[in-house]
């Protein structure tokens, strides 16, 4: 309900920049690149709990976060609505287990796990004027198709993903955005939480398209 207000306010007093040359052009693609980090380190046990009995089932320690890079597509049915399906590859997890863990004992006796995550989304995004100029600030929410792959599970899973952000035309064809994307992961509680989970994901990211 919050996004539809947005979105009928903004299109009954965004300014006559709306008209303009720029806002003609509804096909776009581009790249994105920033930082981003999967949530894996929420599995490690704080030194409080730390323990043999949940250092068989939960790892121990965790190195995860850097670049993010990808793609992205979309139309512009108006300057205050876009549709857009992004591809996201994020880093790398190094995931370290006790050498008595079931991850080890399950996997001659290794102890390191490294896992891989991209995702796949398609989101709505309603956008507003900043008042004379052309700034659009926007929030955006759809569903994403997120990919674990590691020496455990290759598995896509369903999950909501938002968005915010701040986008800008340089040129009729060139547009910048500055955005903050949040996808959610999953996870139960079992013996050995690993096998089922899907982290969290989180990105700030600058994208740059090109308007057709």
């Amino acid at each position: 309900m919050l996004l539809l207000f947005f979105w009928i306010f903004s299109s009954l007093c965004h300014s006559e920049t709306t008209l303009d040359s720029r806002f003609q052009h509804p096909l776009y693609i581009g790249a994105l690149g920033g930082y981003g980090s999967t949530t894996w380190e929420g599995l490690v046990p704080s030194t409080a709990n730390f323990n043999l009995a949940i250092t068989m089932s939960a790892p121990i320690e965790v190195e995860e976060g850097g670049g993010v890079w990808g793609f992205f597509a979309g139309y512009e049915f108006n300057p205050n609505f876009q549709l857009e399906a992004t591809y996201m590859h994020y880093p790398t997890a190094h995931i370290l287990f006790d050498s008595s863990s079931i991850f080890s004992f399950m996997n001659n006796d290794n102890v390191d796990l490294f896992t891989h995550t991209e995702s796949v989304s398609l989101m709505g995004k309603i956008m507003l004027f900043l008042p004379n100029t052309y700034f659009r600030v926007y929030s955006s929410v759809g569903i994403a198709s997120v990919h674990r792959e590691d020496i455990i599970t290759d598995r896509w899973k369903y999950s909501p993903t938002f968005g915010l952000g701040l986008n800008y035309h340089f040129t009729e064809h060139f547009v910048g955005e500055l955005g903050a994307n949040y996808t959610a992961g999953f996870g139960e509680s079992n013996l050995n939480p690993t096998a089922s989970y899907f982290p969290f994901l989180y990105s700030t990211t600058l994208h740059l398209a090109y308007c057709f």
